[in-house]
């Protein structure tokens, strides 16, 4: 193995000068060298791992490839989040359990890409992602960026049943359907009195 000398350069580290020495079990195990990385952070390397590559940078190389391993689509790259990305990840992991196309699923990046691709860059800040049919998944030609798009959910409290004013929970027990049946169906647009239909 080469000698390691002041100014040499091993990948990203440039060796300044002889460190203290590297103890284990209370002797001099080996020698260690003060470098300084081209990202300007100084580190004490051992003689080995210089010698062998195994240290390379101060860990800003590693660093790298892990950012580069996770983030290779862009979506959270210079650690800042794309509102892209955030609108696919949330489908994704809905709790609902909505479906999400194939396209869009695909791993290694591949996904979000696809997703982009389909979808283009979120128009402006008001624009929220919204799905045409809601009994069909998640894909291409089921959605659409929005501007400002109604909110979703039960859309009232009470619910007119048989001409008397009810809670939702009591208009389902009343008209023998389950609570969440009615929601469901009020949140897709039903009028109340087809959701209140067995």
């Amino acid at each position: 193995m080469p000698t390691v000398t002041p100014g040499q350069r091993f990948a990203r580290l440039l060796v300044l000068d002889e460190g203290e020495p590297y103890v284990w079990r209370g002797r001099v195990a080996r020698r260690q060298w003060l470098c300084v990385c081209d990202c300007g952070v100084q580190t004490t390397v051992r003689d080995d791992r210089l010698k062998a590559g195994t240290t390379q940078s101060c860990s800003c190389l590693r660093d790298e490839a892990g950012r580069s391993r996770l983030f290779r689509h862009g979506g959270k790259a210079h650690h800042q989040v794309a509102p892209e990305y955030t609108a696919w990840q949330a489908i994704l992991h809905r709790q609902d359990g909505a479906a999400v196309c194939r396209r869009w699923r695909a791993i290694s990046g591949r996904g979000y890409a696809a997703f982009l691709a389909d979808m283009g860059p979120r128009p402006s800040r008001r624009h929220q992602l919204i799905r045409f049919n809601e009994a069909r998944a998640f894909g291409p030609g089921n959605c659409q960026w929005e501007i400002d798009p109604p909110r979703r959910g039960v859309p009232r409290r009470f619910i007119m049943y048989r001409g008397r004013l009810l809670t939702l929970a009591a208009a389902a027990a009343a008209a023998g359907i389950g609570y969440a049946r009615l929601c469901k169906r009020l949140e897709r647009g039903w009028p109340a009195t087809e959701a209140l239909r067995l």
